[in-house]
Formats: C-alpha cells, structure tokens, sequence
C-alpha cells in the first residue's frame, strides 16, 4: 500500500511583518535550524537573511552545524559568535571568521578546550570594526598587521590564558590603546613577553580593570581617568626595585578596589603620599602569618579616609611565623582612620591569633561600625572568641554574625 503523504499546511509565519519573524527565528534552537524536517526551504532562505543573527554554539558542537548556519548567511548583522572550540573545530576557523568578515558582527566569544591546549586565532580578528566584546580564551594571538587601525567601538576586552608572538607587550599596548570606547578590561595570565617590557596601559575610558599575572610582566599604566573599580592580583619581582606606593597611585581615584598583598620584599612606605579620596570599598588578599602584609593593610587603611566596607580575605597559610598583639596593632591605628567603616567581612578565617585580634581592634576603633561578618564559625567557643565578643565596642550597633549561626552577638 502507498503510503500517505502529509500535505503541507498553508506557510502563515511567512505573511508575517519582518520584525515579527526574525523575532521568531532568532528563538529557534540552531540545532533546529539546520534540520529540513524542522524548517521549510522558505523559512531556511528566511533564516539565511535575517537582519540580525546571534549565534551560540555549546561545546561538542559539530563543526558541520556551524556551517550549516553561519556560511550561508547573507544578512547584514551578527550581534554574537559564540563558540567553544575543540579539536574538531580548530581547523574551520578561518573559514568562519571569513563568512563573518561579510557582515557586522558586535561580539566574539571563543574558548579553547583542545588537546593541545591552545588554538590558533586567525589575523582577520583585527579587521572586525564593529567589535563591542572581545572574549578570549586558550588561543594564540596572530601579530597585528600592518596598518591595524584598532577597534573603534570595542568596550570589553576579556583575555584569560592568551600568548601572545614577539614583542606581545607593545601589540597588547596598541589594542588597547586604539580601542578608545574600551569600558572593561580582563587580563587573566596573559603571557606578553620574555623579558620585562616598557609599555604602558592606558585607556581613557575604561571602568573596570581586572588583571592577574603568575609571572612579573613589568606591568605599568598609565592614565586611567574613569576607572572606578580595579582588581589587581600580581606578582612582583624583587630586583624590579620598584615601589608598591607609586604603582597603586595609579588607582588612588576608583571606589572599588581588590588587592593580593604583595610579595615580602616589596618596597611599601609606611604612609602613602596620597589617599584613596574616593573608594567606598577594599578587598584585600592577606597573609596574616608575617608582619609585611599585615603593615601592608594598614598603610592602605590610613590613607582611604571614606571607606565604607573592607572585605579580608586569608590566605591558605603553613603555620603562623608572626604574632601580632594588642600593643603593636593599637599603634598602627591612627587618630581618623576607619572613620567611615560600616561593614567588614573576613572570609576564609582560620582563626589564628592575629585574626581574632584584628577583629577586636576594629570593634573596639569603628565608630560606625554596623556588621562584622566571618564566613566560618569557631568549633569551640574558647577564651579567644568569648573575649572577641565580649570587647568593648566603640560603636553601639556593631554586630558580630557567623555564617551557618542564625544569633548575632
């Protein structure tokens, strides 16, 4: 017996306004788009040309459904390219940054989870003008061509485990400083050079600065006039010689900003030749066994006269080398200083000595001072927390909270 056929019902979707139906597409899972079950040939031509087209592909992507998708597109618009590239995928990219070379395209996000670790990034990535967020991860970064004329209208730089060729520190300078609409950059481990470089960031309108580095690049910026939150985790190299004061006058105008104390033998002066006028908020990343970091924290605290919350956050330590007390701690507390504290959160708290000191000498200091909040509670109630508790309290709505413990003391 011939089987039935399954007449096609009248295509209404068609008749409808444009904007109406790239709405409609745009919805539509790609996995979807691709299969001539799902999409009519009219509506996979409708597809072919919409005015704007996002696309994200998940890792495990075959390479086939990005080009089922992205090669035959011949609308004037690409708002995202988002793609997890894997071995499979690697070598079609130059294939693909050609069929967006064709259109506008805003936004690349790429990561690489190869065998090898990185991937290639293919030149023509310094030839998209219309870039707002670039996103790399796990790739090598090709030299810049001759002529390059920057990115125009990018705002976000995001660069984690990047390598860049030859001299990567002048060409890293160049991005940025040809991208003059940058408002976000995030450099996580990225390798610019062998040797210590000479350039300078600077981005005249940038607001968000995050960066860290395992290794001393030489890191140096110059004016950053917008910035207001910078988060700064790098390592210093002692024969660098450099001051730790200067580097962070750098940043003396964000209202945010989150430090890794630095290494021992960094140079820090005692009192900083300027003072943080606007910050409202410090993080700090602190070694609370050896006496640097913890003069490092108050050199920082004297000079940010507007504070509002100081998050500490300790680190993973072997064993305490330095035990602060009451005497050598109250004669680093200045008349003024934390005169504006409100909260302070400790995470990470193992509870050494130095810690619960700290934390009465800011209860018993803090004249508007409403929460200290610890991350982690003590096993056992003893004589070094019931004391912490029981400290005079120089501000009358100080609590103290414990996570996991509903009361507050």
């Amino acid at each position: 017996m011939e089987p039935k056929r399954v007449l096609a019902g009248p295509d209404r979707l068609s008749s409808l306004p444009a904007e109406l139906r790239d709405e409609i597409l745009v919805r539509l899972d790609l996995r979807d788009a691709v299969r001539t079950s799902v999409l009519s040939r009219t509506w996979r031509h409708l597809w072919k040309s919409l005015s704007v087209l996002s696309l994200s592909f998940p890792f495990g992507t075959h390479p086939s459904v990005v080009d089922s998708v992205l090669l035959p597109y011949i609308g004037p618009r690409v708002s995202l390219f988002d793609i997890c590239v894997d071995d499979e995928s690697a070598g079609r990219i130059d294939d693909w940054f050609a069929a967006l070379s064709r259109c506008r395209v805003e936004s690349i996000h790429m990561c690489g989870r190869l065998r090898s670790g990185y991937f290639n990034l293919h030149s023509s990535i310094f030839s998209f003008g219309d870039l707002v967020s670039l996103r790399l991860r796990c790739c090598n970064i090709p030299p810049l061509p001759v002529g390059f004329a920057g990115f125009p209208t990018l705002q976000e730089l995001d660069l984690i485990f990047v390598v860049f060729p030859a001299n990567g520190d002048k060409q890293l300078e160049a991005i940025i400083r040809r991208s003059p609409l940058l408002r976000t950059l995030d450099m996580f481990d990225v390798c610019i050079s062998d040797d210590y470089p000479e350039s300078v960031i600077e981005a005249p309108n940038l607001r968000i600065l995050s960066i860290y580095s395992e290794y001393d690049y030489g890191w140096r910026f110059g004016e950053l006039p917008c910035l207001e939150y910078a988060n700064i985790d790098l390592l210093f190299c002692p024969q660098h010689e450099r001051d730790f004061g200067d580097f962070l006058a750098r940043f003396a105008h964000v209202q945010k900003l989150s430090l890794f104390s630095p290494a021992d033998d960094v140079k820090m002066p005692y009192t900083l030749p300027f003072t943080f006028y606007n910050l409202k908020n410090l993080m700090l990343s602190m070694d609370f066994t050896e006496m640097r970091p913890i003069l490092f924290m108050f050199t920082l605290l004297r000079s940010c006269d507007n504070l509002q919350k100081l998050e500490i956050e300790s680190r993973d330590v072997f064993g305490q080398g330095f035990e602060a007390d009451w005497e050598f701690l109250n004669a680093l507390w200045t008349d003024g200083m934390c005169a504006s504290l409100q909260i302070v959160q400790m995470s990470r708290v193992i509870w050494l000595p130095n810690e619960i000191l700290l934390m009465k000498l800011i209860l018993s200091k803090a004249r508007l001072l409403r929460t200290l909040y610890v991350d982690t509670h003590p096993d056992d109630f003893d004589d070094p927390i019931i004391d912490l508790l029981k400290c005079k309290r120089a501000s009358a709505q100080a609590r103290v909270l414990f996570e996991g413990l509903a009361q507050q003391y």
